[in-house]
């Protein structure tokens, strides 16, 4: 069972996470702008660019959702027991990834 302190640490944690993770989305959703001056690589420039940033928006909005279910975790009382085998996550793993969701055991058997 976590302390009240290292509870409110992760917390703090995630808090921090999803702000960083909802500033990455607001950018990636950001049209990419070019500058008024027409080239002839402009429009593949801005594909390119707009591509890449879209990429990236599955893995931010599943990180978003995992932070989402961890504070959902630690409301129920439920925070940092491992969804596979119902033990404790390490100290470690949530020092790292505060939103994980499996142990050190689990996620290396790609649980």
């Amino acid at each position: 069972m976590l302390s009240p302190e290292l509870l409110k640490k992760y917390k703090s944690l995630l808090e921090e996470g999803k702000k960083k993770i909802l500033a990455e989305i607001k950018e990636a959703q950001t049209p990419t702008d070019m500058g008024d001056e027409p080239g002839p690589d402009d429009e593949t420039e801005e594909a390119e660019a707009y591509f890449n940033k879209t990429a990236a928006l599955p893995t931010l909005k599943e990180k978003l959702a995992n932070i989402d279910s961890a504070f959902l975790k630690m409301k129920k009382g439920k925070y940092g027991i491992c969804k596979s085998c119902g033990k404790e996550i390490e100290k470690e793993v949530l020092k790292i990834v505060p939103e994980s969701r499996f142990c050190r055991e689990c996620n290396k058997a790609g649980k």
